[in-house]
């Protein structure tokens, strides 16, 4: 440490000289109400006698221990970051880890809807299809039923079918030559109208 003297010093200075940090000297400067002697520019000059306070409070053996216990050391620091970052790397991996076991079980999941999709849909097709012979065995069933009971039922059926087509074919016919022939007006159709 320097001897005081009527040096004119910057906070750094006079941090330096005390063996102190310059914030420590900044908050004595506020607490103190100390007042700079000169002023160069932006820096601030002070007399290192103003601060023969702080220097018996730096030498008392007190506020040494105190500012011991309070003060982390570096590798105490870089201790404590490092367990801090081991920590939030298990984090990061446990979350990582369930992440991935969400994905595989809603995986298996939609593998497992997409089989009973599938397999509805292959009951489906066979549904129609058992549908689709009941109706035709049915349809053969109704026709064999109606063989066995009447034979010329049916021709009968076949018949009047056939039956029906010339009809709608005479009609036509008769409806064509009806087309062509005028209508023939009666006295009362005609007594509303003088033509």
């Amino acid at each position: 440490m320097l001897k005081v003297s009527k040096e004119l010093l910057t906070k750094s200075g006079i941090a330096d000289a005390l063996g102190t940090n310059p914030m420590r000297v900044t908050r004595f400067i506020d607490r103190n109400k100390i007042n700079t002697v000169k002023k160069e520019g932006k820096r601030e000059l002070f007399k290192l006698t103003q601060f023969n306070a702080l220097k018996e409070e730096l030498n008392a053996p007190e506020s040494k221990k105190d500012a011991q216990s309070h003060g982390f050391s570096k590798d105490d620091y870089i201790l404590t970051l490092k367990q801090q970052l081991k920590e939030q790397k298990q984090q990061y991996e446990q979350v990582i880890e369930s992440k991935d076991e969400t994905i595989s079980s809603l995986k298996e999941t939609i593998e497992t809807s997409q089989q009973a999709y599938n397999d509805m849909k292959d009951q489906l097709a066979v549904k129609d299809s058992q549908i689709t012979d009941l109706t035709k065995l049915t349809n053969n069933a109704q026709t064999l039923n109606l063989v066995d009971k009447d034979p010329k039922r049916i021709q009968a059926a076949h018949n009047d079918a056939e039956t029906k087509l010339e009809r709608s074919s005479s009609d036509e016919e008769t409806n064509n030559d009806s087309a062509k022939k005028p209508l023939k007006k009666h006295w009362w159709q005609r007594w509303g109208k003088l033509d």
